[in-house]
């Protein structure tokens, strides 16, 4: 039996995950950095502006709706459906942690040997992990098209762009660099009239999980799957980037096109 850790954060599509790889192989050990725990490291290690964005949109994604949203599209029929229902479970070990990088997980990962790893949400992986674990052995599911859209906010700015072929959720090899490892495949979804990065991003990141578990049934040995290095072009987006003036003019635009391509048409926004 293929032993599977995950190391993510505790948003929805997180659980979906969790839950989806109990499902395939009946057992998976989860180590949970928490949402709360990284904005409050930030306060802790003085990183003020990065504490006050992570906050804004926290605050933002409330107001327009984007959790609720999140929540009621990666409910699953089956159990568990909570985190509290996948810690209790008998095939789940579960750790939660302040800090991705700290010394209990280091412990952790040293004492027990996984053959699989996969990250999804963390802070970014530290030297120290990367060492207890085969490079081969590691992968991450980052919420963007991989090269061109590196970082946070991934879909809403490949919208701002215009570039609709770039929506997408990349899974790839973990490195020691910023979404940068070798590409093993990308996730992509069509854009609709009524969509927004909200609705795309959950749309992607469901078709990369289920794609993923799919494939890890057939080929559990990830380290002979195939992967493309990058190549160094894109950018990378940081929570500061996507400020109230950007997200405004983002709206503005949209219902300038909404309005140009008529009534009947539908509508975009962000």
């Amino acid at each position: 039996m293929t032993n599977i850790t995950l190391l993510c954060s505790d948003g929805p599509h997180h659980l979906y995950l969790a839950a989806e790889i109990l499902d395939a192989f009946g057992r998976v050990r989860v180590i949970v950095e928490p949402g709360r725990e990284q904005a409050s490291r930030l306060l802790r290690n003085g990183h003020y502006r990065a504490y006050l964005w992570t906050r804004y949109h926290e605050w933002r994604r409330r107001l327009f709706g984007y959790d609720a949203y999140r929540r009621r599209y990666f409910v699953r029929e089956r159990e568990p459906r909570t985190w509290d229902a996948l810690r209790r479970h008998a095939g789940v070990r579960y750790l939660e942690t302040s800090w991705i990088n700290d010394t209990t997980v280091l412990d952790a990962l040293r004492d027990d040997l996984s053959d699989v790893y996969i990250v999804m949400g963390t802070k970014k992986i530290g030297e120290a992990l990367l060492s207890l674990v085969p490079a081969d052995r590691i992968i991450n599911i980052h919420g963007g098209h991989l090269p061109y859209y590196r970082g946070n906010h991934c879909f809403f700015f490949a919208l701002r762009h215009g570039e609709l072929d770039k929506l997408s959720t990349t899974i790839h090899r973990v490195s020691a660099g910023l979404d940068t490892g070798a590409i093993i495949s990308r996730h992509s979804v069509r854009f609709c009239a009524d969509d927004n990065s909200e609705t795309l991003y959950s749309r992607a990141e469901r078709a990369a999980i289920d794609s993923l578990v799919a494939r890890l049934k057939r080929e559990p040995d990830i380290a002979a799957w195939s992967s493309e290095p990058q190549p160094n072009v894109g950018s990378t987006y940081r929570m500061r980037d996507r400020g109230p003036l950007v997200e405004l003019v983002h709206h503005l635009g949209a219902i300038r096109r909404r309005l140009a391509a008529g009534p009947n048409r539908g509508k975009e926004t962000s």
